[in-house]
């Protein structure tokens, strides 16, 4: 028998995961204007026009989950609340002009790089061959 504690036990997991999702896409999306800095590394104005389109892509991401981390909070303090998740949606890469494109590719990048870098911290700074030999792996999914 399943309690309504279990339906919301269950909808603040589902939705955690899916925190968890737009997480991993924030990092592919940093990932991918890494790999643009370095593409581009001699055109100042070509970085600057996507330093500042990603940075709002990020900034708009990252509050978002602020919104739905809170939300989960709320909801494991008074469990009836989890179904007001049903009513949350996220917009990966708002902001962007394919926002479906930059979700694939974010994606395949996340993807790319746990299974290059294992186990690597996120917030570990790469080296220029790192950053090359990850782009290199995406690609030939990015095909």
């Amino acid at each position: 028998m399943i309690t309504g504690s279990d339906k919301s036990d269950e909808l603040i997991a589902a939705f955690q995961q899916e925190i968890s999702k737009q997480e991993d896409l924030l990092y592919g999306v940093a990932l991918f204007f890494e790999a643009l800095t370095h593409l581009h590394a001699g055109n100042k104005d070509t970085l600057e026009s996507y330093r500042k389109q990603f940075s709002n892509i990020i900034q708009l991401g990252n509050e978002s989950i602020r919104r739905a981390s809170a939300m989960v909070q709320i909801a494991k303090e008074n469990p009836d609340k989890a179904a007001l998740f049903e009513h949350f949606t996220f917009v990966p890469c708002l902001g962007h002009a394919k926002p479906e494109e930059l979700v694939r590719r974010a994606a395949i990048l996340v993807q790319t790089y746990e299974e290059i870098f294992p186990g690597r911290p996120r917030g570990r700074p790469f080296l220029p061959a790192e950053i090359l030999r990850l782009m290199e792996a995406a690609a030939v999914r990015l095909v």
